[in-house]
């Protein structure tokens, strides 16, 4: 997919002055290591910045020249990883507990997942079915997540049982 998107970024960049090309894989960035670019700096400082001012700075943009190139084709690396920043933060904190989108829907779960030490599968009773749950545990060990158990959430009680909380 890398190589596919540097090459569409190259082709159009030969007819259009104004190419940006975006490594958006947070969890497998290697945009800037195959255009031998600078990972320093790149969307995420962007979007924290964004965030604050509102504003688009292009100093986050790498430019690649080309004598090919209608005119400059710039990029913009994933920046730091977070990886990086939760090793970062790890130093600072006994325990850190991070919340994340469910793993079926969005796949933030799996590059934040290799990043700590370990991941608690939550499963809603009702609404999780078993097969879908159990897909989810299997793609994150696929992905080399540490799953360290599973909690049921929503559980119904059974009437008259004792041990009934709330």
């Amino acid at each position: 997919k890398t190589t596919l998107s540097i090459n569409l970024a190259y082709i159009f960049a030969t007819k259009y002055n104004r190419v940006l090309l975006i490594d958006c894989d947070l969890r497998k960035n290697t945009l800037h290591k195959y255009m031998g670019l600078s990972n320093k700096h790149g969307l995420t400082d962007a979007l924290l910045e964004y965030r604050q001012t509102k504003k688009l700075n292009v100093e986050y943009f790498q430019s690649v020249n080309d004598p090919s190139f209608a005119g400059t084709m710039a990029v913009l690396t994933s920046g730091i990883h977070i990886k990086d920043y939760i090793n970062e933060l790890k130093k600072s904190f006994d325990f850190i507990i991070i919340d994340c989108a469910p793993v079926g829907m969005i796949s933030d779960a799996i590059p934040i997942g290799n990043a700590v030490d370990g991941t608690i599968f939550a499963i809603s009773s009702q609404d999780t079915n078993k097969k879908d749950a159990a897909n989810c545990v299997k793609l994150l060990q696929r992905n080399n997540v540490n799953v360290l158990g599973s909690v049921l959430t929503k559980a119904k009680s059974i009437s008259g049982s004792h041990y009934y909380y709330y």
